[in-house]
Formats: structure tokens, sequence, C-alpha cells
């Protein structure tokens, strides 16, 4: 049974830190930067992880892989802009 130490933290960290590195190739300059995906993929596995060792599911460090990847899919997607923002207003302005 896992539990959460000094070593299950760096992998969960780390974990976190190669999600948001794929995600930020995988969005490109449509999302947030580099250091934001990095950041919440961390924060996204810690959560995810220790929920999943206090919950005591099997294999945790997948929980929080895959708790990551949705974590920063989320903040990714509702941060992007319309490539086309219409104009309000009056027609003919």
């Amino acid at each position: 049974m896992e539990e959460l130490n000094g070593v299950t933290i760096y992998w969960l960290i780390s974990i976190g830190l190669v999600v948001g590195y794929v995600m930020e190739i995988f969005f490109k300059r449509s999302g947030f930067g580099m250091g934001w995906n990095l950041f919440f993929g961390v924060v996204g596995s810690l959560i995810v992880g220790a929920v999943a060792i206090y919950f005591e599911l099997f294999a945790p460090l997948i929980y929080a892989a895959i708790g990551s990847v949705a974590f920063l899919f989320l903040i990714n997607v509702f941060s992007l802009e319309p490539e086309h923002k219409e104009k309000t207003g009056i027609a003919g302005q």
C-alpha cells in the first residue's frame, strides 16, 4: 500500500512536471505558458495523488497522471480565446 512520504511526493511532482511539459507541446501557444502548465501539472498531480492515497486506491501514481492531464486540459481549454472575435456594436461601424 502506498503512503504519502517524501519519495511519493517526489514522484507526484515529477509526474506533474512531465504532464505539464507534454501539455505545453500539445497546446503550443494557444493555452497558458510553459511555467503555468508546469505549475498546474504539479498541483493537479499532488491533489489527485494525495486523494488517491487517502482513499487507498490501487496505483495512485497512475491516478495522479490521469488527473493531472484532465486538470491541465480543463484549464487550458477554458483559457483559450477565440481567434476571430466578433465586434459588437452598431452595424456599419
